[in-house]
Parts: structure tokens; C-alpha cells; sequence
């Protein structure tokens, strides 16, 4: 396969022919047919169009045995290891029932020894086939249905493939499924009984007529700085401190690991007390324990998009409630008692510790991401991409939310509080300046008259001319020339209105780009020092430091805005710097506990004081981290390590099974897998 890319692309010959001209002229065709005709089947399949995709399948199968033949001829042998038509073409040439198709396929792989490899895929597909059609009886005769029952009802033992087909079917318009809990009940298309979904809800925002507080860039190199030892990125992980984090597997179901801690009871969780794995998430706060069900998968709650789950610090459910949008930006404040949460549509919602709703407005509509749009040209489909935190303060007063570089802070009424930047990433240098006026029609015409260009013109073009008028008409060159002055002012104007950069900045005008990146580097050759500079140019969204998590600060509405450059910006209340930490790669979570500062990356926490480092722990994903008053966990998959909140370790409990949920009680620490229950002895109290 590469070496038949390589062959169509690679240029040669004396007229090196475009790509796209070489591909059809190459070896009569063959190869060119077959895999324009099996791109075709990857469109369809993405239309949802099957009934194309099958046509272009069976198409795909009469070019098979060619490619194959010309494949071998050429390179000497036949190696491929996929071929479409027949993997995902047979299949759906059998959810379509058609057999001639089937039948021509098996015919393709049976007269060819090359394709031997596909005869299993081809049988695979044969009782698909039935399949199909059995499911499609069974949800006719049973409208509502379990997917989970389906193995029972068809016969099969494959749950896996059934929930493929089913996923196919569904994709096809030939069954509809509503989510149930964890599964789906199964309708024919179309059914009286499929439950009618909630009403879509028209959400406006509460302050989209308000006027924004203006928005003030940090100036980083005026506050205080505190440079912490650089967080190593995932590529810059040595093995051997990969080998060094592994866990080894415990021989008993649960087991102690570097403390004598002792284990007083195993237990099997009575089917009613087991953790609901829908709910995924688990966020400690000051009240106990939230979770989440992102995907709307918990049982007992009807159609949803999703739903949390409350406990107390001692491990007890205290309210279980959906939620009103879909979670696809999560903030829980650990020392407050309530969250706020962003839906796939940017809206926004937050709610106290029972879960009552205190806040529901749409982030699309507020003005502060109205601005941010215009100045990055954002669609709506991409709009969820670029607001990438949200945060509700510990008293739930006030909230911010960020967008790119910006972040902004509204109080729970809809007033803007502030609103801060952050400067680009280190190294870049701006260049040109977005203009904030823009031309009429009349404007440009003018423009282009006054610099003689006609369109279409390209920024290179524009550019030349802009300065070949600049010799030609600035005061400097044409002091004899008393009209000159105003010549370029006219010449600012025209340029400022045809390429949207601020006049002040036309000087450095580069096209496209507005900030540039230089890199300086000397050294000797034959005696002589060669100093060389090298530059890069991107459009300001590429520039910027992207913010990446934030949050609120404890017992103050103070927050921490940390980039994509690894700089964590502490700001006051009223949006005021105060602080810079420097850790070289971006956290993912930041939580300040009023005492101690933790900065957790994908590879290191950091434990802070008073600006003082008190602990530096690897972490090489080590999951989530668990804030309590007396301490802090890290868990991983099966693996729940403690440390004292000055980031002393303390011991670790190792589960053979994913662990589900950690908490502390009036028994000890309780540690729990799907279907059993440690009641560990020994450690720290989590609460005083």
C-alpha cells in the first residue's frame, strides 16, 4: 500500500504530472478505479447513504480481482491486510438483503488465491444476513424491547456483534432505539410507542443586553513569579519511570501497600448498593461526594442527557436527580457545595448541593462570546471547542467561563464582574493589528482605484503595490512634494480598508499572518561566526495561549486561569493579576484549598504553600485527584494512594478490579469495586 501511494504521488517523470493526472494514468486505470470506487463507499457510509454504498460495493468487488492481479504484478506480491468491500461492504450488502451481492462477493474471494484471507469475512456475512432479519422480526414483534435481552431472544452468544448490528440498523432508519439506564429499548421506525423525547427548551441569557466590563490583558511580566521545576510532557516520559509507576496485582481482592493500615472487612455489595458505573465521574467537595453520569445512562431516570448523584462524607446517597442539559464541560468547586455545567450547545447551568437549579443561560448568546466569535470567526458547530472551562465560586455568587485566551466572570444575576486575557505564548511577537473599523462597498472601490488593483488580488499582490506606493509617496522620500503627507495617510486608509490591519501597524504588514515566531542561532564555519534567524508566521488563534483549566480559589472569589503554555495566572476578585506559576505544561485540574495549592498535570503534582513547593509526585496519569480536609488521594484504575495535604504519602490500597468509589466513614476508608466493599482501618480521618 505505501508503496503504491508513494508511486502516484511522488512527481517523477520529466513533465511531473499532478498528482491526480498520474493516478489515471497509471497502469491503465486499474488501481485508480479501484480505489476511487472504494472512497465512494466511505461517502456513502458517511451520508448514511447504504443503499449508494451498496450499489458502489458491488461495483468495488468487479475491479477486485484486477487490483489484485496488478498488485502482485507490480510490487511482486499481493500484502494488503484490508479491503473495504469486503469488511464493511459485506455487511452491508447483508443488512440490505442482498443476496446477489453476497453471492458475486463469495464468488470474487472463492476464484482467487490471494483472497483465501476474506473467505471467513465472506461466511461472517452470509449469517448476518439472518440476522438482520431475525433482528428486525424480534423488534417487530416486540416493540420495546431490551438491546441487553437480544442475545436471549436471537440465540446468540455475541453480544457484541448483536449491538454492532443493532448500531447499524439504527444508522440505516430500519429500528429506532431510545436510551433505558445502560441499554436501549428497540422500536420498528416510526412506532406509536416510542416514549416522546422532553420538549426542546428555548434558553436565552440572562445578561446578553448587559455591557461587558473591557477586557484587560495581563501583563505577565509585572507580577510576582514563581517558577516551579518543568512538568514533562507524555513523550518525554522515560521508560523506565513508566515501568517504575505499573502496579503489581494484588493475590486477594484488595490489599495495603506501604502502610500499616489493616483490612477489617471484605464485603460483596448487596445489587442495590452497587455503584452505578454510569455515574463515571466522582468529584470530592466539602459536603462529600458528587458524581457523574455524563452519557444520560443511569437507571431510573427516564430519557436524559444526564444526571448526578449526591453523597454525604460518610458514603450515604443524598439525592439522585437529572440533570437539565447534557455535560460537556464540568465544574465542581471541592471546597463548595454545588456545580456548574456547559451542554454540547453552550448552555450553561448551575445548581446547589441538592441539585435544585440556580442558573440556566446560554454562553452562544452572551455579548463577551458574541466578541470572541467575531474575532476568531467561530461557527456554531465549533463554538463547545473553544470554551474549555467553567467554574462556579464556593459561595455559588458569581461564575466564570473561558473562551480561547479570555476569561470572564459574571455574577449569578447576569452582571459582568471582569474580564481578562492572556498575553500570547512566549516567543511570538504581533506584527499586525486587526483594524476595528471595516469599509462599505464604496470604500473599497475607492480603495482599490486609489492603489490601481482590480480584484481578485492576493495579500502577496497587495502587498508589493502598498509598497512600492509608500516609496513613492512618504513625506521622508518626497519632502519637495507638499501633498505628500496626505498622499499616504490616503494610502494608510485604502490599505487599512482592503486588508482589515490597523493603519499603525501597516508597517510590518505581512499578509495573512499577524504574529511571527524568530529563532536566533550562531556558529562557526571555517573560522567564521554565521548567525542565523529563522521565522515562522501563523494567524493570532494559533498565537494564543489557550486556557486550558481554571478555577476558583477557597474562601475568596479569587481565580487561576492556567495556559496552554504551562503559565498559571492567579487573579483577585476583581480580575487583577497578582501571581504567575510557572510549570511548563498545562494542568489539567487546579485546586486551592485555602491552605495548600495543588497543580496537577498529566505527569506531575505539585504541592504549594504559600508559594513554597512542599511536594513535587509523579503521576504519570494517575487519575483523579481526591481533596479532603486532612489530605488528598490520587486513584487510579485499581489503584487509591494517600497523602497527608502537605503531600506526604502515607500507603495505598490495590484493588484487582477497577475501583469505583473512595470515601471515609465512621468504619475507616472504604474502598469499593463493582461488586465489593473494603472497610480499611488505620488511616487518617478525612474530616475533623
Amino acid at each position: 500500500m505505501i508503496k503504491f501511494f508513494k508511486s502516484i504521488f511522488s512527481g517523477n517523470g520529466p513533465e511531473d504530472k499532478p498528482a491526480e493526472l498520474q493516478l489515471k494514468a497509471s497502469s491503465n486505470g486499474v488501481s485508480a478505479t479501484y480505489f476511487s470506487t472504494m472512497g465512494k463507499i466511505q461517502e456513502s457510509i458517511s451520508k448514511l447513504d447504504f443503499e449508494g454504498a451498496a450499489r458502489h460495493v458491488r461495483e468495488n468487488l468487479r475491479h477486485i480481482p484486477n487490483w489484485v492481479k496488478e498488485s502482485r504484478k507490480t510490487y511482486g506480491s499481493f500484502d494488503i491486510r484490508t479491503i473495504p468491500a469486503l469488511e464493511q461492504g459485506g455487511m452491508i450488502l447483508a443488512m440490505l438483503g442482498d443476496d446477489e451481492g453476497l453471492s458475486e462477493m463469495k464468488g470474487v474471494v472463492a476464484g482467487n488465491p490471494d483472497l483465501q484471507p476474506w473467505m471467513e469475512e465472506v461466511e461472517k456475512h452470509r449469517k448476518e444476513r439472518q440476522t438482520f432479519v431475525d433482528i428486525l422480526r424480534v423488534v417487530s414483534e416486540r416493540p420495546g424491547c431490551k438491546q441487553t435481552d437480544m442475545k436471549e431472544l436471537l440465540g446468540e452468544k455475541d453480544g457484541a456483534q448483536i449491538a454492532n448490528l443493532l448500531y447499524h440498523l439504527e444508522k440505516a432508519g430500519k429500528i429506532e432505539r431510545v436510551k433505558a439506564g445502560r441499554t436501549y429499548n428497540l422500536f420498528p421506525p416510526g412506532s406509536k410507542e416510542i416514549p416522546a423525547p422532553a420538549p426542546k427548551r428555548n434558553v436565552g441569557s440572562h445578561g446578553k443586553d448587559r455591557t461587558p466590563p473591557r477586557l484587560q490583558e495581563i501583563n505577565i511580566s509585572s507580577l510576582s513569579y514563581v517558577p516551579l521545576p518543568r512538568s514533562p510532557l507524555h513523550w518525554e516520559e522515560k521508560q523506565v519511570a513508566r515501568e517504575r509507576a505499573k502496579v503489581a496485582e494484588p493475590e486477594e481482592a484488595f490489599e495495603i501497600r506501604d502502610a500499616d493500615w489493616k483490612i477489617s472487612l471484605i464485603s460483596k455489595i448487596p445489587p442495590s448498593e452497587r455503584p452505578d458505573p454510569a455515574f463515571r465521574q466522582m468529584h470530592p467537595t466539602d459536603a462529600g461526594l458528587v458524581m457523574i453520569d455524563d452519557l444520560g445512562k443511569a437507571e431510573g431516570l427516564g430519557r436524559i442527557e444526564a444526571s448526578a448523584l449526591v453523597y454525604d462524607r460518610m458514603g450515604k446517597p443524598v439525592v439522585k436527580k437529572p440533570l437539565s442539559h447534557g455535560v460537556y464541560r464540568l465544574g465542581v468547586h471541592p471546597c463548595g457545595r454545588g456545580l456548574v455545567a456547559m451542554s454540547k450547545d453552550c448552555i450553561l447551568h448551575a445548581y446547589d448541593q441538592d441539585l435544585n437549579l440556580l442558573l440556566e443561560t446560554s454562553l452562544a448568546m452572551a455579548p463577551e462570546i458574541q466578541a470572541v466569535r467575531k474575532r476568531f470567526e467561530i461557527g456554531d458547530d465549533n463554538l463547545k471547542n473553544h470554551i474549555r472551562c467553567v467554574s462556579l465560586s464556593q459561595d455559588a455568587s458569581r461564575y466564570f467561563f473561558t473562551a480561547v485566551d479570555e476569561a470572564w466572570c459574571v455574577d449569578i444575576r447576569g452582571n459582568g464582574v471582569w474580564g481578562v486575557k492572556l498575553p500570547v505564548k512566549e516567543g511570538w511577537t504581533q506584527v499586525s493589528t486587526p483594524s476595528s473599523g471595516f469599509g462599505t462597498s464604496a470604500d473599497v472601490e475607492g480603495a482599490l482605484t486609489l492603489m490601481n488593483l482590480s480584484l481578485p488580488f492576493t495579500p502577496e499582490e497587495l502587498k508589493k503595490r502598498y509598497r512600492e506606493l509608500a516609496k513613492q509617496w512618504h513625506p521622508d522620500v518626497n519632502r519637495d512634494d507638499s501633498r505628500a503627507e496626505e498622499k499616504m495617510k490616503s494610502l494608510n486608509a485604502a490599505a487599512e480598508v482592503l486588508t482589515g490591519i490597523d493603519a499603525g501597524k501597516l508597517s510590518n504588514y505581512i499578509g495573512s499572518a499577524y504574529y511571527r515566531e524568530m529563532s536566533r542561532s550562531e556558529f562557526q564555519a571555517g573560522g567564521v561566526k554565521v548567525t542565523m534567524t529563522m521565522g515562522m508566521q501563523i494567524g493570532e488563534i494559533h498565537a494564543s495561549d489557550w486556557i486550558y483549566a481554571a478555577g476558583f480559589a477557597a474562601n475568596s472569589n479569587r481565580v487561576y486561569l492556567a495556559g496552554y503554555s504551562g503559565r498559571v495566572v492567579l487573579v483577585d476578585e476583581n480580575g487583577k493579576g497578582i501571581r504567575v506559576y510557572d510549570v511548563g505544561n498545562v494542568p489539567r485540574r487546579i485546586i486551592d484549598t485555602g491552605d495548600f495549592l495543588y497543580l496537577l498535570t498529566d505527569t506531575r503534582l505539585y504541592v504549594l504553600k504559600n508559594d513554597a513547593l512542599h511536594a513535587l509526585i509523579d503521576v504519570f496519569d494517575a487519575g483523579d485527584l481526591i481533596l479532603a480536609q486532612t489530605g488528598f488521594g490520587l486513584l487510579e484504575s485499581k489503584r487509591f494512594r494517600w497523602f497527608r495535604e502537605d503531600g506526604k504519602y502515607l500507603g495505598s490500597v490495590v484493588a484487582k478490579e477497577p475501583i469505583r468509589r473512595v470515601y471515609h466513614s465512621g468504619e475507616g476508608m472504604i474502598v469499593e469495586t463493582r461488586q465489593k466493599r473494603a472497610v480499611v482501618q488505620g488511616t487518617p480521618k478525612w474530616w475533623e
